[in-house]
Order: structure tokens, then C-alpha cells, then sequence
């Protein structure tokens, strides 16, 4: 059996930062882009814990750092251009990788990491629209700053991709986009077919998704595109999956698990330190939908609320404090338990006896609606 190994890791992403100047409406940070996620720590990355971590050896056999977070925006951390500047300093020709929406920062800001980069790194800008759709999703950002931005970094010498995820709302937009990218020199413009139009305690498409303010009030919704060819193909394909398996509880039970980050040799390290198999599972630490005190009375399709706290009951079982890179070396991170003992749940049929569903709803081979958006590739 293939296991978790520190000597075959080549990929890091980083979640340096917990904080971001966007409310999206669809992000775990926020609930459904008005409250702030209780459950959520709000943190920066302290720079020594990555300088501690990331020995030479490491280093050497790295291809890529990757930035992106499933809380924050790496842009927001104070000392990101530090961060950045310290691993080109260990290694010339080690890609970085950044996932932003690019609105935040002053001008000079862009051009500097384009600097730093040096032909080896690229920024995704996650931009969903033009200026009068993006902020729709991407509340509380101003497309003229993130497009602005982005061309200050392209012009600068940097290789930059334009992410647009797609909506009922701004659908009618996409060979404008396309046009635009092509014009101002993003290296490519990507359209994503979100996967989150899923109720993932009914375990049921959505086709629309509430929007709400800061005092928690519904104030507009989200809607799936129109045009079918721009909808995330595993959402659609769960009717097909029920009559074959005779339910997704049946099919999450049955489906063989090809672990993305095993395959790819990657893991991911939080904003507070902790080594993770991917950033789904930090979604099950403090994503609000998973704690039934944020959402009382909801569904709870595996019983005994196991949907809610399986990942948060194997941290508790060996120890966050453990897999913590500013309290152990990564030798030690990887010599815990909890790695051989992920790779063995992937054997379980039932979720009581250790299988555990966000590896079988994220990694299955028929529900993958993660890799159904565009542009990831396993």
C-alpha cells in the first residue's frame, strides 16, 4: 500500500493567512457572505515557522510552493512579499504559485512579486466577471483594482491566468472575458464550472444558493448558468449516479478513493501550522455547515452526526498539536499515525467503521465535481 511519504513530496500549498478583503458568498470563511465563520481562527503564518520547516533537503526536492487558501487571500498577509522573497532566496528556479483575487495591495505590490518570480511562478486572479458583475460574487472587491493590479503584474514581466467562475449572472460575459484576457496578455483565461451548487447535508443539486448580509438576512441568490455547458458535470450526473448505486450514501460507500494529493505528491500546511492531506479537510475543521450549532436541525445522512465531525474527531484523536510545523520537524509530522491509518480508511465500506466521507465525496471516481470545474488535472 502506498503511503504518505516526507521524501516524495514535491508540491506545498500554503494557507499563510486566514484573512481576506472578500465576502463570497459561496467561501467557508463567511456564512453564505454576511457573518463571519465562528468557527474559524484568524490567523497569519508566522515566517519563522516556514523557515524552521522547510530544510534544504525539502527544498531541493520541491517543484512547487503553492499560495492558495480555503479561508484567506495570501495578498492579506503582511509579510507575504517576506515569505515570497525568502523561498526564491533558497532556490532560483522554484516555482511559486499564487491564488488571489487580486483587489488588495497598493500599486508597486504586483510588479514587486513579478520581480521575485523572475520567470518562475504564476498568479491565477480570480476574476469572475466585469465591472459590474464581479463584485456580485467576489463581494467587497472592486474589479478596476483587481484588473489593474493584474496588468501592473503582467507588465511587469509576470505569467498571469484569469479564473472566471460562472454564473447565471455573468454567463452572457465569458467572450468578453476571453477577449479582454487575450488582449492585456494573461498567458490563458479559464472558465470554471463551480461545483458548490450542492447541498452538502441533503446531498442534493442546489440551483441556487442564498446570499446574506452581515445581519444574516437573505438578500439576493446565486444562480446556476443557464446554458447546461457551463454546469459542473458531476452536480448534474447525480440522478444517474442514484439509479446505479441507489443512492450517493450507497455510491460514497462503494467508490473506489484516488487520493488527489497522494497522487500528486502534495499536502497542504493551514495558516495555523497544521499538515494536511488537502484543504477539504480544513473545510471539515471550520466550515460552519459541518457544526450543527451553526446549523441545528440539520440533515445528517451517515447519523450520529459523523458527517459533521469525522475529520475534527481523527484531529482530536492524534492531535493537531502534533502535525503542527512550529511545534514538530516534518520528520516527526510524517512518522504520526494519522497518515498510514487515511491511507488504510480508503479499505472501509461503512463510515462507522473508519471510512471517511470527505475522502469519498472529494476523491471518488464518479462524484468529482471538484475536478469537473476546468483546469484541474489528477
Amino acid at each position: 500500500m502506498i503511503n504518505f511519504s516526507l521524501d516524495q513530496i514535491t508540491e506545498w500549498q500554503l494557507e499563510i493567512t486566514t484573512r481576506c478583503n472578500a465576502a463570497c458568498p459561496q467561501c467557508p470563511r463567511n456564512i453564505n457572505g454576511g457573518k463571519l465563520n465562528p468557527h474559524m481562527p484568524l490567523i497569519d503564518m508566522d515566517i519563522e515557522w516556514i523557515k524552521k520547516a522547510f530544510t534544504k533537503e525539502i527544498l531541493d526536492r520541491c517543484k512547487q510552493i503553492f499560495f492558495c487558501g480555503s479561508y484567506g487571500d495570501p495578498s492579506v498577509h503582511p509579510k507575504f512579499l517576506e515569505i515570497l522573497q525568502w523561498f526564491r532566496s533558497q532556490r532560483h528556479d522554484l516555482w511559486l504559485y499564487i491564488h488571489t483575487n487580486g483587489a488588495k495591495r497598493k500599486e508597486g505590490f504586483w510588479q514587486e512579486i513579478a520581480k521575485i518570480m523572475n520567470g518562475y511562478g504564476q498568479i491565477d486572479f480570480g476574476i469572475d466577471g466585469l465591472e459590474d458583475t464581479n463584485h456580485l460574487y467576489r463581494v467587497g472587491v472592486k474589479y478596476e483594482h483587481a484588473i489593474q493590479n493584474a496588468r501592473d503584474f503582467i507588465n511587469a514581466g509576470g505569467r498571469a491566468k484569469w479564473n472566471f467562475i460562472v454564473f447565471k449572472h455573468n454567463e452572457h460575459q465569458i467572450e468578453t472575458v476571453k477577449a479582454l484576457a487575450k488582449e492585456y496578455k494573461f498567458h490563458e483565461c479559464l472558465v470554471r464550472k463551480t461545483g458548490r451548487f450542492f447541498d452538502q447535508k441533503k446531498l442534493e443539486p442546489m440551483q441556487k444558493w442564498p446570499v446574506k448580509n452581515s445581519m444574516g438576512h437573505t438578500v439576493r441568490y446565486l444562480e446556476m448558468p443557464a446554458n447546461t455547458q457551463y454546469r459542473n458535470d458531476s452536480v448534474t450526473r447525480v440522478e444517474e449516479i442514484k439509479k446505479k448505486y441507489g443512492s450517493l450514501i450507497d455510491y460514497f460507500k462503494q467508490t473506489d478513493i484516488t487520493c488527489d494529493a497522494l497522487l500528486g505528491n502534495k499536502v497542504v500546511i493551514t495558516a495555523e501550522g497544521i499538515v494536511m492531506p488537502c484543504n477539504f479537510f480544513e473545510h471539515n475543521l471550520y466550515d460552519a455547515r459541518f457544526h450543527e450549532d451553526t446549523d441545528p436541525g440539520s440533515f445528517d445522512p451517515l447519523g450520529e452526526k459523523m458527517y459533521n465531525n469525522q475529520i475534527i474527531q481523527m484531529y482530536d484523536k492524534y492531535g493537531k498539536d502534533n502535525l503542527k510545523i512550529q511545534n514538530k520537524t516534518m520528520e516527526e509530522i510524517f512518522k504520526n499515525k494519522f497518515w498510514p491509518d487515511l491511507v488504510s480508511s480508503w479499505e472501509q465500506t461503512e463510515f462507522k467503521k473508519g471510512r471517511l466521507f470527505e475522502c469519498a465525496f472529494t476523491c471518488g471516481q464518479t462524484f468529482n465535481k471538484c475536478w469537473d470545474q476546468g483546469g484541474s488535472k489528477r
